[in-house]
């Protein structure tokens, strides 16, 4: 996973978050994988993006770097490791 470039959707958002803030200003912002964690009590998986661009926030704060929780992306190109079957 770490690698992957991926999409914000909020159109995923709405639909897996319904009652969370929908975030408009990251929607269709691209980015890099840079970690991965998977909380097992729950099965939750967050991702950090590296955005490609610098999303603006509120008009004046820029970010270079997100956490969210994956359901909230589209994944546009996966990275596997070298173990079949595994996400690196």
């Amino acid at each position: 996973m770490i690698g992957s470039l991926v999409k914000f959707s909020c159109n995923k958002r709405s639909l897996y978050f319904p009652t969370s803030p929908l975030y408009t200003h990251f929607n269709g912002h691209v980015g890099f994988v840079t970690s991965y964690s998977k909380i097992e009590e729950t099965g939750d998986e967050y991702i950090c993006v590296r955005w490609q661009q610098p999303v603006q926030l509120h008009g004046r704060d820029y970010v270079t770097w997100s956490d969210f929780n994956l359901l909230n992306f589209e994944i546009l190109n996966e990275i596997w490791s070298n173990k079949i079957g595994s996400r690196v």
